[in-house]
């Protein structure tokens, strides 16, 4: 099966019935039916499936269009962030060898030709065919590209139809950036289960709330420094429907202050990776009861906690496994993708966590930004959310520099209007005296990755240049 198998019946059942908005243009589901068909036709007279299409994604219609014709057409879709500088650029092209490559000065181009191309019925139905690949960053900085296949969306689309309360009416609100796996995986999501979309060209928090207050219904799909900005100008969704956070963690106090605000917007977050899909998710009664987890395991997911070769038991602290039908089917090595999958199907992208007596999933950190310091293993993200839990800090990251006596130093990064000794003091109060940093660095900014995490390898850069 393909994710774009179910265009056909729509727009069969209700060929006239609005489908896709942007704000330059807008398509039936018979019109976008077609025009995913003249996609497909124009990337096969370029190629043939297996090939593979490297696009600057901005958010315009031309993106999607060509991401809905690449699935149709077998071929892989590889968004690129449009604010990569050439070097970037250049390494991941040159790891991925595309047979096509857009640049946001072709889009539009690109667009147009594909408006005059002659529609192709052709269909790739191999559900283990790759239709989408990007770049997550390894340990040491370098991208890796990772494929995913046809089933193991449609897999997480069936799960999240089974964990959270759609009808299938809302509008999908996208307006964060579609190279980014969230928001790409929310428009792919209401391709297959036929919701409306609208895509927004840009996250601009006046913009959004207008159009999230004129939908009859919606599923918003956020990462938290777009919910931090609607709290920041007080603006609230008056419409009824869901949020879905991902992406990056949030403080509970923030999640249940909007919850407070918000509370018609019910908010459900998911825990997850781009090898992984679905791993968790919380539903709005869970930050009542359980803030700072990452919820229960998604439909068809099992998690396993383990240390080396032992399962752990409830409460105890190890790297978090996962088995699901939809993993990801590999990185890319050597032409093909492999996946370093145990024999019992089990996977890790390197978090640790541990589950309750409850099943409830808590992840602490990840293991490969873990410092030992003083014989003791700290995970700079948990010492993140408690910092940042202070109503001055904007941003706040924890990295560490050699230390002759305790192996590690922790230092901590942050933006904000506190002093460092101010915040030492508040930390000192939170923290237990080995996560305390014993150095403070008072930022202009800090560096972020192109999906909007912390750099973590370009932070402690920073950190050494400033204690060298």
């Amino acid at each position: 099966m393909n994710i774009t198998s179910t265009f056909s019946l729509r727009a069969q059942t209700c060929p006239d019935s609005l489908f896709v908005e942007t704000e330059t243009k807008r398509f039936t589901y018979a019109e976008w039916e077609e025009l995913t068909k003249k996609a497909a036709s124009w990337l096969l007279s370029h190629g043939k499936p297996g090939d593979t299409a490297a696009v600057t994604s901005i958010n315009r219609w031309e993106t999607l269009v060509i991401f809905c014709g690449a699935a149709r057409a077998g071929w892989t879709f590889m968004p690129l962030d449009p604010r990569m500088k050439g070097k970037e650029r250049e390494e991941r092209l040159q790891m991925a060898s595309p047979r096509l490559f857009i640049g946001k000065d072709d889009l539009e181009k690109a667009g147009q030709t594909i408006m005059e191309t002659v529609p192709s019925d052709y269909c790739c139905e191999d559900g283990e065919a790759i239709f989408y690949s990007g770049f997550t960053s390894g340990s040491s900085g370098k991208p890796k590209q990772f494929g995913r296949h046809h089933q193991s969306w449609i897999k997480s689309f069936e799960a999240g139809l089974a964990d959270f309360p759609l009808t299938g009416q809302e509008s999908a609100i996208i307006a964060g950036p579609i190279h980014h796996s969230l928001f790409l995986y929310g428009a792919a999501f209401a391709f297959f289960t036929g919701q409306k979309i609208i895509l927004l060209e840009k996250f601009l928090p006046h913009q959004t709330v207008n159009t999230i207050k004129n939908a009859s219904s919606f599923a918003f799909y956020a990462v938290p420094t777009m919910l931090e900005s609607l709290l920041k100008y007080d603006l609230n969704l008056k419409g009824k429907g869901i949020v879905f956070l991902s992406g990056a963690g949030w403080p509970a106090e923030r999640k249940q202050e909007w919850l407070k605000q918000n509370p018609d917007a019910e908010l459900y977050e998911f825990y997850g990776a781009s090898e992984l899909s679905f791993v968790s998710y919380m539903t709005p009664d869970d930050y009542m009861r359980k803030p700072d987890s990452s919820g229960r395991p998604s439909t068809g997911v099992t998690i396993s906690i383990r240390d080396g070769d032992r399962i752990l038991t409830t409460g105890e602290k190890g790297k978090v496994f996962v088995k699901s039908p939809m993993l990801f089917s590999g990185y890319a090595i050597n032409g093909s993708y492999q996946a370093d999958i145990g024999e019992d199907g089990f996977y890790t992208v390197g978090d640790a966590g541990y589950i309750d007596e409850e099943g409830y999933l808590f992840i602490v950190g990840r293991e490969q930004f873990m410092i030992i310091t003083g014989g003791v293993n700290v995970y700079p993200e948990e010492v993140e959310r408690v910092i940042t839990t202070h109503p001055l800090i904007q941003e706040a990251a924890v990295t560490s520099i050699p230390d002759v006596h305790l192996g590690e130093r922790i230092v901590c990064l942050y933006t904000g209007d506190i002093e460092p000794i101010d915040l030492q003091f508040f930390a000192k109060s939170l923290l237990s005296i080995e996560k305390i940093p014993r150095k403070w660095v008072k930022a202009e900014s800090l560096p972020h990755t192109t999906n909007g995490k912390i750099a973590r390898s370009e932070l402690k850069k920073m950190a050494l240049e400033v204690f060298k």
